[in-house]
């Protein structure tokens, strides 16, 4: 009699969708990103500082590589490198507003583009590889020495992104293990 009623079917089945989600979901491994061991079993912080950075060609690059030194190794080298990690970045930029009256840019967008692979050492295969891209603008005045500092100020701003960016893929390869 019970079971008859059509809203008490209602209930059992959509009881019966949620225990089988649930079960479902169970079985799914979520880990979080800085958890304290990752999938080889070893901390985060240590999977990163085996990162070997590769020597900057660019001032563009060696903002980035500091950036990354600093967050792998806290200024250090590594000890035992496993990976070897290299990039290039390439750099572009656009007047986004032209002033009317002086036909001068007001506004100028830089954008950099990092291609990053991570080699590892113990047989030389590419672990990961990946691409990050960022942009920066800044406000263009009348004197010179303001655009140039504005122009390196931009360039620094973008460079930190693409550094916190490739560290937080990597910090996702390691937690992943894959």
């Amino acid at each position: 009699m019970l079971l008859s009623d059509k809203h008490s079917k209602t209930k059992i089945l959509t009881l019966a969708l949620f225990l089988g989600l649930g079960l479902g979901l169970s079985a799914c491994q979520v880990r979080p990103l800085y958890s304290s061991t990752t999938a080889s079993g070893q901390s985060l912080s240590t999977e990163l500082s085996s990162v070997d950075i590769a020597e900057a060609k660019t001032r563009l690059e060696q903002e980035i590589r500091n950036s990354l030194v600093f967050s792998f190794t806290g200024g250090g080298e590594p000890a035992a490198p496993a990976y070897k990690l290299s990039f290039d970045v390439k750099k572009s930029s656009d007047d986004l507003t032209i002033e009317s009256g002086t036909g001068l840019a007001t506004t100028t967008r830089v954008s950099l583009t990092a291609n990053y692979q991570l080699i590892r050492l113990s047989d030389k295969t590419v672990a990961t590889k990946g691409s990050s891209f960022f942009t920066a603008e800044y406000a263009r005045s009348t004197q010179r020495f303001a655009n140039d500092r504005a122009s390196l100020d931009a360039e620094n701003r973008a460079a930190e992104q693409i550094a916190n960016d490739i560290q937080l893929r990597l910090s996702a390869f390691f937690a992943a293990g894959t």
